[in-house]
Parts: C-alpha cells; sequence; structure tokens
C-alpha cells in the first residue's frame, strides 16, 4: 500500500491497482448499490432515498478498481448522549468489499480514512453496528452497549401485578405524530446515554411514510400514549397477518418503543402485548435493563436473548473524557490515572490523569503512577457506563496496577441506567 500526497491510499497487486477516495456525489446512488453486493441483500429505493436524505456525501469513499466502485464506507455526521451530556460523534457505515476484492487490505484503508477522517472534524468518538465485532475491535472499538431482543407468546406473558390503566392511546395517520414522539424521544434521550439526536430527516426513515405506509399490509403504525401531563410514550410497528384452521397467528413486530416515564414504557408495552389477533411479537435493540422483566408474571415467555449494540471508539481521549460526568449521580469526586494503549491512533496512547470534582473531569497528560491499565477498546466499552471496570478485570482486559484502583473506575464510570441505542446506522 502506498500514500499519495494528498492521503488517498493506492492499492498495487499484480492484476489491479486500486485507490482510495472520497465519492463522488452524483455517484452516491452507484455506492449504496455496491454495498447491496457487499450485504447480499437488497436495498429498496425508499431505503435508499432514506439514507440520502441524511447523509453528508462529503464524508462517504470508496477503492475504485479503474473507474469502478469495488467497495464502500461511509461516515454520519451524528451526536451521542454520554452522561451527563451528549458528543460530536462519526457514524461508521455501509463499510463493504466487494467478494471479486477480499483480503487485500481496501477495508482496512476505508477505516483509516474514516477515523482519520473524524479526527480532522473534532469528533472525539466514532460508533458503528457492527456485522461482525471480531472485525472492529482491531480498530480500537469496543462493545459500548448490549441488546435485549424477545419473541415473544404474548398471551402468555402476562403482567405480574395488576397495575391501574391510565392515560389514552392514539393511532397516528402516516405524517403525522412527529412532534409527539420527538417530545418522548427528547425525555428519554436526556436521562440516558446511548441516544443519537434525531433531525426531521432522521426522524422520516422512522414513522410511517405517507406514501408507504399509510395502508395495506405490514404497514407501519405509530402509537402514542398520552395522560393529562402529555405524551408519554410512542411505539412503531407493524403486523404480518397469519391464519391457519386453528385460528389467527399474526406476526407483531415492534420497530421502535420508547418510553420517557416508568408509566409510559409500562403502558405502551402493555398495549402492544394486548393487540388483537397477534401470537408473537418480536422486538430487537431494547436496553439490557429493560423494565418488561419486572413487568413480566411470565418472563421466560419472553423469549429473550442478547446480543451486541452499539461499538464505540474513543478518537480523541481527553475530549471525550471531559465530555461527560461520573458517578451514579453525575457528582462524583475522586482521581484515577490511566495507563492507555491504542496502537491505531498514537495521539491517545500513554498516561492520562482524570481529576474529576462535581463529576466532571479535568484530563490532562501525566507522569504519575497510573492506577489501571487498559487498551482503548475496553475504555470504550467503559465509557457509556454499561460495562464495569470489575467485570473487565474479570476478563482480564482491565489490569489493576495500584490498589483501589479498579473500585475508583467503577465508582467513576458505571451509569444508573444501562446504556441504550435504540437506533442502527
Amino acid at each position: 500500500m502506498d500514500q499519495a500526497p494528498d492521503g488517498r491510499r493506492l492499492y498495487a497487486g499484480e492484476a489491479m491497482t486500486v485507490e482510495i477516495r472520497a465519492c463522488p456525489p452524483e455517484r452516491f446512488v452507484e455506492l449504496l448499490k455496491t454495498a447491496e453486493v457487499g450485504f447480499s441483500e437488497d436495498l429498496s429505493d425508499d431505503f435508499i432515498g432514506r439514507v440520502e436524505r441524511v447523509a453528508d456525501k462529503d464524508r462517504w469513499f470508496a477503492p475504485f478498481d479503474g473507474d469502478r466502485i469495488v467497495g464502500t464506507g461511509g461516515v454520519f455526521s451524528l451526536r451521542l448522549s454520554v452522561p451527563g451530556g451528549e458528543l460530536p460523534t462519526g457514524g461508521i457505515t455501509f463499510v463493504t468489499v466487494l467478494p471479486s476484492h477480499r483480503r487485500r487490505g481496501l477495508m482496512s484503508g476505508m477505516m483509516r480514512l474514516m477515523i482519520d477522517d473524524c479526527h480532522r472534524r473534532g469528533e472525539p468518538l466514532a460508533a458503528l453496528w457492527a456485522a461482525e465485532g471480531a472485525i472492529y475491535q482491531r480498530f480500537g472499538f469496543g462493545l459500548a452497549t448490549s441488546c435485549f431482543n424477545l419473541e415473544a407468546e404474548n398471551r402468555a406473558v402476562g403482567f405480574a401485578r395488576d397495575w391501574p390503566r391510565e392515560g389514552t392511546f392514539r393511532i397516528l395517520p402516516a405524517g403525522e405524530g412527529q412532534d409527539l414522539a420527538a417530545r418522548v424521544y427528547e425525555a428519554a434521550r436526556s436521562g440516558r446515554a446511548g441516544f443519537l439526536t434525531r433531525t426531521d430527516d432522521w426522524w422520516v426513515g422512522i414513522l410511517p411514510l405517507v406514501d408507504k405506509d399509510a395502508r395495506g399490509g405490514e404497514a407501519r403504525r405509530l402509537v402514542v400514549y398520552e395522560t393529562s401531563d402529555g405524551p408519554e410514550a410512542y411505539a412503531v410497528y407493524k403486523v404480518k397477518g397469519q391464519w391457519s384452521t386453528r385460528g389467527p397467528g399474526s406476526i407483531m413486530t415492534v420497530e421502535e418503543a420508547i418510553g420517557s416515564t416508568p408509566r409510559g414504557m409500562r403502558e405502551i408495552w402493555r398495549y402492544l402485548l394486548e393487540v388483537d389477533l397477534v401470537r408473537t411479537i418480536k422486538a430487537s435493540r431494547l436496553p439490557s435493563d429493560h423494565p418488561l422483566f419486572a413487568l413480566a408474571a411470565e418472563p421466560r415467555r419472553l423469549g429473550t436473548s442478547v446480543g451486541d449494540g452499539l461499538w464505540l471508539r474513543i478518537v480523541d481521549v481527553a475530549a471525550a473524557l471531559e465530555g461527560r460526568a461520573y458517578g451514579l449521580d453525575g457528582r462524583a469526586e475522586g482521581r484515577l490515572v490511566i495507563d492507555l494503549a491504542d496502537s491505531y491512533c498514537p495521539w491517545n496512547a500513554g498516561r492520562w490523569a482524570m481529576d474529576v470534582s462535581g463529576g466532571r473531569a479535568v484530563v490532562s497528560a501525566s507522569t504519575a503512577e497510573p492506577d489501571v491499565a487498559l487498551d482503548v477498546n475496553d475504555l470504550a466499552s467503559l465509557f457509556l457506563g454499561g460495562v464495569g471496570a470489575v467485570s473487565l478485570a474479570g476478563a482480564g482486559r482491565v489490569v489493576e496496577l495500584r490498589p483501589g484502583g479498579l473500585t475508583a473506575a467503577e465508582g467513576l464510570f458505571r451509569t444508573a441506567l444501562q446504556p441504550w441505542c435504540p437506533q442502527e446506522f
């Protein structure tokens, strides 16, 4: 691999010369169509249109074999909620290489360009949803959130107590209800790490579309739960009708269900579990501390599994650590010195002192004796508060160098709620 003076990367082989560079905006749709081959699935025109609405087309890259696009990769300009605030984040997406050009370093070249692009733009974090987690750990990504998935026998779940039925529900026509859903989403986002900010263009990809979901089988539906205090929850779902000689057996897929209050979360799931004619309800990307575990009379009937969620990469360690709050109540006091290994982004490597007062940290390079040693992947797992230093130490991924170091790290980074990213990108 050679690097051109302008930063482009050239890959020369016996039968090819490939150059990785920014994809011209006029070839953006062609790039997405190339990704169809890499992902082995067809992308609908509707989906491509939704991606076009939110894409920063100057942040999409591709390997070119001559004039032919042979791989894809892009970065969304995002803002991610972190404990006590939010930070600019590069959302890495659509990373593929055509089968004809694999195992030649093209993906590594694109990842280098995209992470460097995040660094140049001052984004202290990069994030992605991984098709295969092993691929991205070598670029410094760590598992930051876990997903709770369910495939429930909805009539068999039941609630453990007879909670009062409060409030009302409205099923909104396609094209309506964004203002209500956004109020709920913003309230939920303010109290939990892992959420992404949403513009109007991002909401287009979440809610029912007038020209697509107004009617017909498996149409998206938006239901909003309201009380005298205003909207407290919403859900976007679709139902696939299914019948047999035994009667109805429809399947509901919940694409998103968010509550801004405990009551809202309880009632929106009561609604979903009681939709007529549905036998099975499926949902994914739920938080690992979802209240359904405590609400359900028969938790095993939820048919739950846990998988990986958002993967995070610390691009600028000082800016990232200073950008969040510390302690379960966000008001921690203390000092922690970490010895950080990061061969991929060497500007992060070294010893960093965190002096925390009132829940906020002042971070500086340090020569002091470190309390703990860890790789940048593990700092990424700690960062949103969903993984503890003690559990990582149990796996040999964090090493305590001074007595009390693990306890200090555990107390600073942990959050009261598990981080949750309800949206793939």
